[in-house]
């Protein structure tokens, strides 16, 4: 399917009309720059002119010009059964939030769980080019999460996928970049730490990542924060986050120990265990420890990579250039590869 892809039509979702008073993201929604149409549906169980009401003291934030068509929903069956007519979802407060955001995902729409996203999906659009899925979609998870914690606080890029069977447990912030994937039977442990994985980076199946490390100073390494026995320690003695950049592609079953970083262009190796940051972008890194085997081009190709920063460039000019993609450019010239861009 090539054409583009547009959110004009946001589904809201809460249990009171109180929660949309004040509401960061929805306001952020509603002020998003101007230029078309949009329908804004807001299912919530009570009486509508409540959610008018609310609605309404939000509106002063509207951006000029917004031509909104604001729906009140309430439909007999399950709220979920509204996603289908809906390119994005804001949940604001619903006991059910967790649920009905995973099936949001599943059917590819943007949840919006950041103030960031919140302020340019209104006046989303961009192109899409994906004969393989019968509709487009924005960001997806493909199959079932074995489980996820705290779902609210994970915002998928624009073409952002993770993939069957995943195991997050997270208590702050996941973010997932436009175009990268999480593969199958990924196991986020990241207790407090965040986990942030840059634009077009895929990873292979069984990424563990690590974001807190057992105490070895204390008498006992347990680590555990909950239940009859929580009394005996801290959950852990250190916890740090997990930052990887863009273009990386990180092998089957390698694991991402605390505070780790990992540079634009990278290769981790499959079975790695990565303990310190891989500072050298377009390094290829591999073993336990993970250490630098050599680099995927000559200095010169590296430098005009980390220059170009092409996984910054719009969908369009990737498309323009998606021959480029598919050149061996080892050993290419400066001159050749702008060239190749360029034509």
């Amino acid at each position: 399917m090539t054409g583009s892809f547009s959110v004009d039509r946001i589904l809201v979702v809460t249990d009171s009309p109180g929660r949309l008073r004040g509401h960061e993201r929805l306001a952020a929604v509603l002020a998003s720059r101007p230029g078309r149409r949009v329908t804004l549906t807001v299912a919530a169980p009570g009486d509508p002119t409540g959610l008018r009401s609310a609605l309404a003291e939000l509106a002063p934030a509207a951006a000029p010009g917004r031509d909104w068509d604001i729906r009140v929903a309430a439909p007999a069956g399950p709220i979920e059964s509204l996603l289908a007519d809906h390119q994005a979802l804001v949940p604001v407060g619903a006991p059910d939030d967790g649920r009905l955001i995973i099936r949001a995902w599943q059917r590819g729409l943007c949840v919006v769980n950041s103030p960031e996203q919140a302020r340019t999906i209104a006046g989303f659009s961009d192109d899409y080019h994906d004969e393989s899925f019968a509709k487009p979609w924005f960001s997806v998870m493909e199959g079932d999460p074995v489980v996820v914690t705290n779902p609210q606080r994970i915002t998928l890029d624009y073409g952002a996928r993770i993939n069957p069977r995943a195991v997050i447990h997270n208590e702050c912030e996941i973010r997932i970049g436009r175009g990268s994937l999480l593969g199958a039977d990924a196991e986020l442990n990241l207790f407090s730490a965040r986990f942030v994985m840059g634009q077009f980076c895929h990873t292979s199946s069984y990424l563990a990542a690590i974001g807190s490390r057992h105490t070895l100073a204390h008498p006992s390494t347990f680590a555990v924060s909950r239940g009859a026995y929580a009394f005996l320690g801290e959950p852990a003695d250190k916890v740090a986050d997990i930052v990887i950049g863009n273009d990386v592609w990180i092998a089957a079953r390698a694991m991402l120990m605390p505070g780790v970083q990992v540079a634009d262009g990278c290769v981790v190796g499959a079975g790695s265990v990565v303990t310190k940051s891989l500072t050298e972008p377009y390094g290829i890194y591999a073993g336990n420890p993970a250490r630098l085997i050599r680099f995927r081009f000559p200095p010169h190709v590296i430098k005009w990579l980390c220059g170009i920063q092409w996984w910054n460039w719009p969908t369009r000019k990737l498309w323009e250039a998606r021959r480029f993609f598919t050149t061996d450019i080892a050993d290419k010239s400066e001159e050749e590869l702008w060239r190749l861009i360029e034509r």
